[in-house]
């Protein structure tokens, strides 16, 4: 089985679970993997380490609810995505408007960027699922508004990726900023 593999269903595990409960639970996998190898079972033992892990899916989802850890996640979202909308109407009040609709349109955009990055890496820090339901959140508003509103093409368009991709951003930098602290 290649690191990549066990790589992979660590990341499964671990959206599942607490971190050290994961690795104890994919080291206890591939040493049952090793010894089936080394008895030399004619089971096919990568499907015999996927199915396990697939078996295991369903229950740790069930305590994973039943611990609270997806409430954690989803407050963490959207008090993020309301700081981002307080940000942004401060930074509207803040900046001078000017005249030109489109120079008014580039800066919309700027402050959103501007407000949706540092909320990113905040809800990222907190709880690192938190920062990719808080970008769908904003793409998903965003959807909603560009139906409901008459704007150009190119500003929603924009909004669409600009959203996303800032939130994405701060998340990125708080996970690097947390690798370099350990």
């Amino acid at each position: 089985m290649s690191p990549s593999t066990i790589a992979l269903s660590q990341r499964i595990l671990a959206r599942l679970m607490p971190p050290a409960q994961a690795e104890a639970l994919v080291g206890d996998l591939l040493e049952e993997r090793r010894l089936r190898l080394q008895a030399g079972s004619h089971v096919n033992v990568a499907g015999w380490y996927w199915t396990q892990l697939a078996s295991s899916v369903p229950v740790l989802l069930w305590a994973s609810v039943r611990r609270g850890a997806w409430l954690i996640t989803v407050v963490t979202a959207v008090a993020s995505y309301i700081a981002a909308a307080g940000i942004q109407l401060a930074l509207g009040y803040s900046l001078p408007m000017p005249t030109s609709e489109s120079v008014r349109l580039v800066l919309v955009l700027l402050s959103f960027a501007a407000a949706l990055a540092p909320c990113g890496y905040v809800a990222a820090s907190i709880r690192p699922g938190a920062a990719r339901l808080l970008a769908f959140l904003v793409f998903a508003t965003i959807c909603v508004m560009a139906i409901n509103t008459r704007a150009p093409r190119w500003f929603e368009w924009s909004l669409l990726v600009l959203g996303p991709a800032a939130t994405i951003a701060g998340a990125a930098l708080s996970a690097r900023l947390r690798r370099v602290r350990l």
